[in-house]
């Protein structure tokens, strides 16, 4: 039951999201999905503060991964950082590169918890903000790949006018 409810859920919210965002540009759909990117990022960089291991594993949370020279924490940090600095400006060539920023920066954090928690485990209070994080990217992801369509509309409309 819970499954069939998940894919009629997701179905319903997906024909929404495409209905809407997919076919027709607006400057308030592009603004909408940058901010809500913008959004994203900035409460996956919160949970970077929180613990992503239980206090038996030490509690150590993403930052502190970040400056024990862990490269993929690192580089998760960085391209964090590079996305909500762009996605706080309106050019399409900088909303694009953080869209790449963001979409990369999903696989970094998938392949850093593989890392630091490989195998099976039970989640914990403790150590569900790396899973969080990944969910709002994922969420994220959605949002900049009908950001970047929503840029690909403006480019069309802007040659048809020429």
């Amino acid at each position: 039951m819970e499954t069939a409810f998940f894919w009629v859920a997701w179905g319903t919210i997906s024909f929404w999201a495409i209905k809407t965002f997919y076919y027709s540009f607006s400057k308030e759909k592009l603004e909408g999905l940058r901010k809500a990117t913008l959004g994203m990022n900035l409460a996956v960089l919160v949970l970077t503060f929180l613990p992503w291991l239980p206090p038996a594993l030490g509690g150590k949370s993403g930052i502190t991964f970040a400056l024990e020279g862990n490269i993929l924490a690192v580089l998760f940090l960085i391209f964090l950082i590079v996305s909500i600095v762009l996605f706080l400006t309106k050019t399409p060539s900088n909303l694009k590169i953080g869209a790449f920023a963001t979409i990369a920066n999903t696989v970094i954090l998938f392949t850093l918890m593989m890392q630091i928690r490989p195998g099976t485990f039970i989640l914990s209070p403790f150590d569900i903000a790396p899973i969080i994080a990944v969910l709002f990217l994922l969420v994220g992801n959605v949002a900049v790949l009908l950001l970047w369509q929503q840029l690909q509309i403006k480019e069309r409309e802007k040659k048809k006018k020429r």
